[in-house]
């Protein structure tokens, strides 16, 4: 039997330079693993991702502070509305938000609130804003009362004015607890609405959502970059979840191709290199251990590090026909939301985001998002149900509803001119 005596063979091992850069490949590939542990907590397609760390409310803490404060002011404010005010002539945006009872917090507080808070007096001139309260008896709702809602929106839209055989469908759907189909009808009415107010954009938002500081200019200056781009869009999307925007399976054959061409572009550099006679020590060793072992070992990090961290999406308008996910927050034009109606009304069954996907998919309507979101979900239950069935146990025991979430939103920071900027997907935190 041949002994092998180990501590020798490392030794010559690392004699060698095949050896010597295996060694020096393991301590720059650990460094660059714990920089990914330490970086890219916060990128939910990368393989380094922390939920513990990353679903860390820290942006939207502070509006949420800004809002509750605004909220309060509001209580307290004389100038209450009468809750049935006509749409202004110079009215630029419908804002619709529908809200129903939730268990525990009603989250439109926040939503309004953040909205609302620090609009410029013309800016807020501009907005006809439209609460849907969403019960056939709209005194179950907390916050149907409250003076707060009097005083900042201009219209408080209930049931009362449908016909009785509408009213009689949302009464069974809320007794049946069907929200998919009440979604539908609500979502379809608040359209309805905003339409006859005349406004140039309607942007429809969720009850559960809170806004950045600065949203409304910001939405209108994203809307002409949108349009300057393609005119034939659904919407603009003003949230939207970063976990579905990692590396997709179906472009596998592109990121193989990519990966084979580096492995080869290695090996022939190396080989060049020894042939020309400008490093002729270059073993056949050396160039097998770098282009073959090391390579695709530094290929495989650059894509356990997440598709959002080695490709991150500047600020701005992006067009963005997949993985978008979901409704928070989406502005339509009055031609695309009378569409939509249309399109909603022949459709009994499913979510409306799902809904509209699918049909701009059909018909090839263009859908843009602004990086980062200008929305955060705060939900932490879902209005429409199966908030803790076979998707939540796939969450890391997180509610459906709780992994609906911009990272991107929680990084936004305040420099010292009181404007609030975007920082890029990574870091610390």
């Amino acid at each position: 039997m041949l002994a092998f005596n180990l501590p020798n063979s490392l030794s010559r091992l690392l004699t060698t330079i095949p050896g010597r850069t295996l060694l020096i490949f393991l301590f720059l590939y650990l460094l660059l693993g714990q920089y990914c542990r330490y970086a890219f907590y916060r990128d939910p397609t990368s393989a380094f991702f922390d939920p513990s760390r990353a679903y860390e409310h820290i942006y939207s803490l502070q509006r949420q502070r800004q809002a509750d404060a605004f909220i309060q002011a509001a209580n307290s404010s004389s100038h209450a509305k009468n809750g049935s005010q006509v749409p202004r002539p110079a009215t630029t945006m419908c804002l619709g938000i529908a809200t129903v009872e939730r268990p525990g917090e009603q989250y439109i507080r926040l939503a309004l609130g953040s909205l609302m808070e620090g609009l410029t007096e013309d800016e807020r001139k501009q907005i006809y804003a439209v609460i849907l309260i969403g019960h056939t008896d709209p005194e179950r709702h907390p916050i149907y009362h409250e003076p707060w809602l009097q005083t900042l929106s201009d219209k408080i839209l209930t049931y009362d004015t449908l016909r009785k055989d509408q009213f009689d469908l949302l009464s069974h759907w809320e007794h049946e607890k069907d929200y998919r189909r009440k979604a539908i009808f609500d979502y379809t009415h608040l359209l309805e609405t905003c339409l006859q107010s005349g406004a140039a954009w309607i942007a429809m938002i969720e009850d559960d959502t809170i806004a950045v500081a600065g949203w409304y200019p910001r939405t209108l200056a994203a809307l002409d970059v949108a349009d300057a781009q393609n005119l034939n869009r659904l919407y603009l999307r003003l949230f939207f979840t970063e976990q579905y925007l990692g590396w997709n399976r179906e472009s596998w054959p592109t990121y193989l191709l990519a990966s084979l061409s580096v492995v080869i572009c290695v090996a022939s550099t190396l080989v060049a290199l020894r042939n020309l006679g400008h490093y002729p020590s270059i073993s056949g060793w050396t160039i097998f251990t770098a282009a073959f072992v090391c390579t695709p070992a530094f290929i495989l990090l650059y894509f356990l590090a997440g598709k959002l961290s080695m490709r991150p999406l500047p600020p701005g308008v992006h067009e963005m026909p997949n993985y978008g996910c979901c409704a928070q927050g989406l502005v339509f034009s009055p031609a695309a939301a009378a569409r939509a109606v249309d399109q909603l009304k022949e459709t009994e069954l499913g979510f409306v985001d799902m809904i509209l996907e699918a049909w701009a998919d059909a018909e090839n309507l263009a859908r843009f998002a602004v990086v980062p979101s200008l929305l955060q979900h705060v939900g932490g239950r879902s209005s429409k149900g199966d908030d803790f069935g076979v998707a939540a146990a796939a969450g890391r025991g997180m509610a459906v509803a709780e992994r609906i979430f911009s990272f991107g939103f929680e990084v936004y920071e305040r420099r010292g001119d009181g404007v609030v900027y975007p920082l890029i997907l990574r870091g610390s935190g």
